[in-house]
């Protein structure tokens, strides 16, 4: 009790110090704690599966025109094809993806319930529930989807339907999914661990999909998972793949197309993003930089708390040559030390715990989704503790170490403080750059990626985006998806608020809509697999799209007629845009198609991608129109006007159906979603690392300015003037940030380059970036460090001369 009241004393005579330890601690621990909570979540994915080294998915790779890739759906007939060809096989699952409208259900108390385009329905086979380790509630896996209509429920998912309800009393009720009616057969607990089947509801899968289907068309909404032993792979997949080859022969001879099989480890499911299939998936190379972030923060704010503990070792230095004159022990003081160390890592520890609810609050879409599903309390208990450990040995053992070094001979022959020199000031300058080091890359990472996505949002796509409103075609059969839209099209078109409107694909989209073209020529025929966009004649004039050679479209031209952009009309052989007008090409049937007009390059997809080769069609089939694109007048003054006349005319021909509209712009945004929260990552890693690091610089230079008060009062008496003093209190300091600066700059020029080898288009990182960001991050430490030097340079020299 003795030690602990010493410890309060002595940390309450240096509550600045105290504070801006635990300030910094905490900021350092809150972030490794959210970083943590995150990588444990996405390494903890499909863990607790039994035998899941055994557990495979099937998918497949593809080779056309020299490119490989990999698709995660496959064709319907194979999963009948394994179960009747290898018995060996301990386990088959398909798992299909289904869609209903509506799921309806009647709660017989005139409480109906309804949710549109529910998620997480599956139909599957009973030999899942042997593979995911659910939990019955109620019903028996063996029986409970082994009849048509029926289904299984997860807990959740039962009480979101019967909120009032047992589980036991929920068994025999009905859902209707669209018209059909599906009797509850099953209730299992949700999964406590995170997984890669996030099912909620299970269904048996349909007899047209058992026995249906052909052997090349694959949809990603269609899984297969098999249970098997490592020595089966090999022969396995030998097998599948030659009836595969087999029955494709034709197919792949005419497409010049080739695929085949492979196994997926389900451990590996989570980070392979080819085979995700829609399901959330992670790239583990983020989640290895977030635990490299989190080594970072936590060093630094340990660095922090050494270079502020070590700054006040001369000052400590006549009660430590007291305490070893009286017999302390070095041990003792080095216990001492650490046990001070721990105290001010227990209250960082208390602080950062609101800090993480606040970022978890304000931060949410941080956050991956699920996670405050998982009870991860014991690692994160297990993680605190070791963190605590680690930080107490790392940042207090050299100051511990320092404080052993002094010599009470020295300590009594000194007239003052602040004049003990224990070689401990070259180590000191080491860590500051360090600090500002890694600083000076995270400054320099957040403008590059700044710089980058301001580039993709502003850059010339080869259309005009501004002024452009887009609204997506109902679907559904209860939003009046029946009506025509060029109803719709035809009411706004003549009005003066809208300046055009079309019907069509998006311009950029990252979903892609694909068929082949060829083209014959002397030397045979040239095939091109490219993009397609459907579209109506008015589509080029709402996004600018100019025509180079041949005409605009018209409405006649639904039938045979076809409009290419330049880069397909190169790879098909074409020498000149005129050339090729008139010319005509033709689909694998056969079809021919006369190009009519071609027109100018521009992205179809965001700036991670090259431009592509595009065809459109016009069209007047509502069913691949997909959205309007309504372009308004010029004036951002009559917009409210103009959406306020959308939405009456969308109401008269759409009455149930909601009006959602989106700028042209935010639609862009989405699909620069995740490089936009990764920019958000970086500013605030940059704002930590910042503030980690000009802590610790208004320590040190409140500490200086202490130690040589004296030196300050006589400079000021014999003419020193206020900048003469904050000069020399921050020069030091300054030139090691600066110095900093010169290290962190290549580092930071060689990792952005990397970061941007993955755009096909972007910036280039230009020498007054880094100077810049330098300039910045040099006047950022010279704000942090001028207030205590001011403060000490206007203090009265008479004072600071008389103080003893």
């Amino acid at each position: 009790m003795t030690s602990f009241k010493l410890t309060l004393r002595q940390l309450w005579q240096r509550r600045l110090f105290t504070g801006l330890n635990i300030l910094g601690l905490a900021i350092g621990i809150s972030a490794c704690w959210i970083i943590f909570r995150i990588v444990n979540y996405e390494f903890s994915f499909d863990k607790s599966h039994p035998e899941g080294e055994h557990i495979y998915q099937v998918g497949k790779r593809s080779l056309f025109e020299n490119k490989e890739s990999g698709f995660a759906g496959v064709p319907l007939p194979v999963a009948p094809y394994i179960m009747e060809t290898f018995d060996d096989l301990e386990e088959v699952v398909p798992v299909y993806e289904r869609y209903y409208e509506t799921v309806a259900v009647d709660r017989k108390n005139n409480d109906p319930f309804r949710v549109d385009e529910q998620r997480d329905i599956v139909s599957t086979v009973p030999a899942y529930f042997d593979m995911v380790p659910y939990t019955w509630l109620a019903g028996s896996k063996d029986k409970a989807i082994a009849q048509p209509k029926t289904v299984v429920l997860t807990h959740s998912r039962a009480a979101e339907y019967f909120p009032k309800k047992e589980v036991d009393d929920i068994i025999g009720q009905t859902i209707a999914y669209d018209s059909t009616l599906f009797t509850i057969t099953g209730i299992v607990a949700d999964l406590e661990k995170p997984s890669s089947f996030a099912a909620k509801e299970f269904m048996p899968i349909p007899a047209d999909e058992i026995t249906g289907g052909n052997w090349m068309s694959s949809n990603s909404a269609h899984l297969l998972y098999l249970k098997l032993q490592p020595s089966q792979k090999a022969g396995f997949l030998r097998a599948l793949n030659a009836k595969s080859d087999e029955v494709n022969a034709e197919e792949y001879k005419k497409y010049k197309f080739k695929s085949w099989y492979v196994l997926s480890p389900l451990a590996a499911k989570h980070f392979n993003q080819e085979y995700a299939a829609g399901a959330y998936s992670a790239k583990k190379s983020l989640t290895y930089s977030l635990i490299g972030v989190g080594i970072f923060l936590a060093l630094l704010a340990a660095i922090n708390y050494i270079n502020l503990s070590t700054a006040q070792v001369p000052h400590r230095a006549k009660e430590i040559g007291i305490r070893k004159t009286l017999g302390e022990r070095n041990g003792r003081l080095t216990l001492e030390f650490l046990r001070q160390t721990l105290f001010i890592c227990l209250c960082a520890l208390l602080l950062a715990f609101p800090l993480v609810l606040f970022f978890q609050y304000f931060f949410h879409d941080f956050m991956p989704p699920g996670i405050n599903d998982f009870n991860d309390n014991l690692a994160v208990a297990i993680f605190l503790i070791t963190l605590l450990i680690a930080l107490t040995l790392f940042a207090g053992l050299y100051p511990a170490y320092l404080i052993n070094k002094v010599n009470i001979a020295d300590v009594i022959k000194i007239n003052g403080l602040g004049k003990l020199s224990l070689g401990n000031l070259s180590v000191r300058k080491l860590l500051i750059v360090f600090q500002f080091v890694i600083a000076q890359v995270f400054v320099i990472g957040a403008f590059i990626v700044a710089s980058q996505i301001n580039y993709m949002m502003n850059t010339d796509l080869g259309f005009e985006k501004n002024a452009v409103i887009t609204i997506k075609l109902p679907y559904k059969s209860y939003q009046n998806a029946e009506v025509n839209p060029f109803l719709y099209k035809h009411e706004l078109e003549n009005r003066p608020e809208i300046a055009a409107i079309a019907l069509g694909h998006l311009p950029l989209n990252n979903n892609h809509w694909g068929n082949s073209l060829i083209a014959k020529s002397d030397t045979g025929q040239v095939q091109l697999n490219l993009a397609f966009k459907y579209v109506d004649p008015d589509y080029l004039n709402v996004y600018g799209i100019k025509t180079l050679a041949g005409r605009s479209p018209l409405a006649s031209d639904t039938a045979n007629v076809v409009f290419l952009n330049e880069s397909a009309r190169a790879r098909l052989g074409f020498k000149s845009n005129d050339a090729a007008v008139g010319q005509q090409v033709s689909d694998f049937d056969g079809k021919l198609f006369t190009i009519t007009g071609i027109i100018n390059d521009f992205h179809q997809k965001d700036l991670h991608n090259a431009k592509e080769a595009l065809a459109i069609r016009i069209s007047r089939n509502k069913q691949v129109l997909q959205a309007f694109n309504i372009r308004l007048a010029n004036s951002p003054k009559d917009w409210p006007h103009a959406i306020a006349l959308l939405e009456k005319e969308w109401k008269h021909f759409y009455p149930n159906a909601p009006f959602t509209f989106r700028f042209y712009d935010d639609e862009m945004k989405s699909l620069y979603e995740s490089d936009i929260k990764q920019a958000r990552i970086i500013n605030l890693a940059t704002a930590v690392t910042i503030v980690l690091s000009c802590l610790g610089l208004i320590g040190l230079v409140t500490l200086t300015a202490y130690q040589r008060t004296k030196e300050i009062g006589i400079r000021k008496v014999l003419g020193s003037s206020v900048v003469n003093v904050i000069a020399l209190l921050a020069k030091d300091y300054i030139q090691l940030v600066g110095i900093a600066i010169l290290i962190a700059c290549p580092l930071a020029w060689w990792g952005m380059r990397k970061w941007l080898e993955d755009f096909a288009y972007r910036i280039e990182i230009q020498w007054w970036m880094l100077l810049l960001t330098g300039i910045l991050t040099m006047l950022i430490a010279f704000l942090s460090v001028s207030y205590q030097a001011l403060k000490a340079a206007r203090a009265n020299p008479i004072d600071s001369l008389r103080d003893e």
